[in-house]
């Protein structure tokens, strides 16, 4: 079997990987984490290291033959381990490494876009962290120190996704998000997390894939009206409320930076605190961008199963559900 050592494996995508990796007969997956977690698979090996620190993440690297990064947090975190990854990993013997970006590095753009559109960094430190992190990989792989696949997501969605389901059905229920009128008619580039998981394993195994860039999307994507009212009456947040350009504002303009002091109080005091979720002005222009994700390229290259849409969507309103 393949050792495949998953760096942010205490993370929502990272959680799910570690666990079907452990199914595949192919791979024997290693679990990467800053700090131990209640939540790791059974029976699989963790390693400890903080992936920032390049010595611990060339120890932890030892006797691996792939990695997946799926290293989330803050602007230097991710781009520091994605380099101390690139910059370790030929002396370790990893000969490929699968690296999670976002749709976050097609920045502003509008209309289908496909694999070969230009990068733009412009839309804050998620986004400049993620084109980073793709030069950085992309500059290794050039340089044939490792063979690289980027896998671009749109938002991962499905049972435990901290922002696109947990934190929708939370706004959804207290009756502050729903019906956004012209808000929400952008397009809604869902990523249904077992699908992406689908996409990272086809990346592993497809000799193809290698210097390859995807974009994982839904193929159909719907608006985001249409996203919040079908998840609004799955978990029973009905009727479900039109929001008002007015209460849009009030939510980007006065709550949202109210909630981000706040977080930023708490964060002193320990994780137990538990703060309203809050609209961001950054998921309001979310909501109005129409953009779409051109995923043929991943269909016809990686060839993964997706998940039909309402199965999706079912299982997602069931986990929230469970979070009263």
């Amino acid at each position: 079997m393949t050792p495949v050592l998953v760096l942010g494996a205490s993370g929502f995508v990272g959680r799910r990987l570690v666990a079907a990796l452990a199914a595949e007969p192919d791979f024997r997956p290693i679990a990467l984490a800053r700090r131990p977690s209640p939540g790791a698979a059974p029976g699989v090996e963790t390693r400890q290291a903080d992936a920032t620190d390049p010595a611990a993440l060339a120890q932890a690297l030892q006797g691996v033959a792939m990695a997946v990064n799926c290293i989330a947090g803050g602007e230097d975190a991710m781009v520091g381990a994605t380099r101390h990854l690139c910059d370790a990993a030929p002396a370790a013997g990893v000969r490929r490494l699968v690296h999670l970006s976002s749709m976050a590095v097609y920045g502003p753009a509008t209309g289908t876009v496909d694999e070969t559109r230009p990068m733009d960094p412009s839309l804050g430190a998620y986004a400049r962290a993620k084109v980073e992190g793709e030069r950085i990989v992309a500059a290794a792989a050039a340089a044939g120190t490792v063979e690289a696949v980027i896998l671009r997501p749109g938002c991962v969605h499905g049972a435990g996704s901290p922002q696109w389901t947990e934190r929708m059905g939370r706004l959804l229920r207290q009756h502050r998000l729903g019906d956004l009128g012209a808000a929400g008619d952008g397009t809604c580039n869902l990523t249904y997390v077992d699908d992406l998981i689908a996409a990272i394993v086809a990346g592993l195994r497809r000799e193809r894939a290698a210097g390859e860039a995807y974009n994982v999307s839904d193929p159909e994507p719907q608006s985001w009206n249409a996203y919040l009212l079908g998840l609004g009456r799955a978990i029973g947040a009905v009727p479900v409320t039109r929001i008002s350009p007015r209460w849009l504002k009030i939510e980007t303009k006065l709550i949202a930076p109210a909630v981000t002091v706040a977080q930023r109080a708490a964060s002193r005091l320990g994780p137990a605190i538990r703060l309203p979720a809050c609209v961001p002005p950054s998921l309001a222009r979310t909501f109005a961008q129409e953009i779409v994700l051109d995923h043929r390229r991943a269909s016809a290259e990686l060839g993964f199963r997706r998940t039909p849409p309402e199965t999706a969507l079912a299982a997602a309103a069931a986990w929230l559900r469970t979070r009263a």
